[in-house]
């Protein structure tokens, strides 16, 4: 993919100072971003840019400056396709969740573009010379409860699953209590965990059946449940916001945003978010920090 001449250089943005290498970082994620659009268009798939990548596109058509990863989301079904054909469709790639590596915490995927970081110069040169993993974050969108009632009943549920699942691990798993509450989970949800297996892994397995329990046919609405059962419980979309895509400029790609983006842009962030305010991520900036350390420990820096 070409790339426009001087777009790896540092540059100021809305005031903000963006350094050579996120610039670099920013076009092999988008590299990536587009072998899942390819894999997408033949597979006859739907996504979509969302979260800060969605009011990237739309605001500043392309990353928010101080932004440092990429966000997409599908619908379940396209989701679970996606994950299902990712890694032979994608070779090179890899996919990261519930399903592919036990322990794993998060109920998004991760698709990355590798599993380790680059040393040699040929190998840094085909991500535009960057050295670190990167990808993008994929977000289930499930479908929500036709009803108030199943609604409240589906997310407490999911609440339970997912507290319990961030505070279980194998090191206290056959703690008295901890193994109380295992089979309490059991007996009220008609399951048997294997003892041989990562107990978070069950745990996250059993609530991502509790986010599908209902489809399309059954729901007008969509959210991601994480956040609508246990963090933002308004972050609920009429499903249409979702039903076709278009396609805006996104620095020197194109990227599809769902046809509701107007709705779903002021729903997150308020009716004045096309005003910029910086408002870091949840993580440290810039994510590849600990993979920067280890890249300097390779070569004998301190830093």
């Amino acid at each position: 993919m070409q790339i426009p001449e001087g777009y790896l250089e540092g540059e100021i943005r809305d005031g903000f100072y963006i350094e050579s290498m996120m610039k670099k970082t920013w076009a092999a994620q988008m590299k990536v971003l587009m072998e899942v659009d390819r894999v997408c268009k033949k597979n006859g798939i739907q996504y979509f840019a969302d979260w800060g990548t969605l009011l990237g596109a739309v605001r500043h058509h392309g990353f928010v400056p101080w932004d440092d990863d990429m966000d997409i989301t599908m619908k379940r079904p396209d989701y679970n396709k996606f994950c299902s054909i990712a890694e032979k469709e994608m070779p090179g790639y890899n996919i990261v969740n519930i399903h592919t590596d036990e322990g794993w915490e998060a109920f998004t995927s991760r698709i990355v573009n590798g599993k380790r970081i680059r040393f040699s110069k040929e190998e840094q040169d085909e991500f535009y010379g960057c050295p670190y993993i990167v990808g993008l974050d994929i977000f289930p969108l499930d479908y929500v409860a036709p009803d108030k009632e199943e609604d409240e009943i589906q997310c407490q549920i999911l609440k339970v699953l997912d507290i319990f699942g961030q505070l279980v691990n194998e090191e206290n798993r056959n703690m008295p209590e901890v193994q109380k509450s295992i089979q309490e989970i059991e007996r009220q949800y008609n399951v048997k965990f294997d003892d041989s297996r990562n107990i978070k892994t069950q745990i996250f397995e059993l609530s991502e059946r509790f986010r599908m329990l209902y489809t399309d046919a059954d729901s007008d609405k969509v959210a991601i449940m994480t956040d609508h059962a246990c963090l933002r419980p308004a972050d609920v979309y009429p499903k249409e916001y979702y039903s076709e895509s278009i396609y805006m400029p996104f620095e020197y790609i194109e990227v599809p945003v769902p046809v509701g983006y107007e709705h779903i842009l002021r729903q997150k962030y308020g009716d004045s978010y096309m005003t910029p305010r910086m408002v870091r991520a949840d993580h440290d900036y810039p994510f590849y920090k600990k993979q920067k350390k280890e890249v300097y420990r390779q070569m004998g820096i301190e830093i």
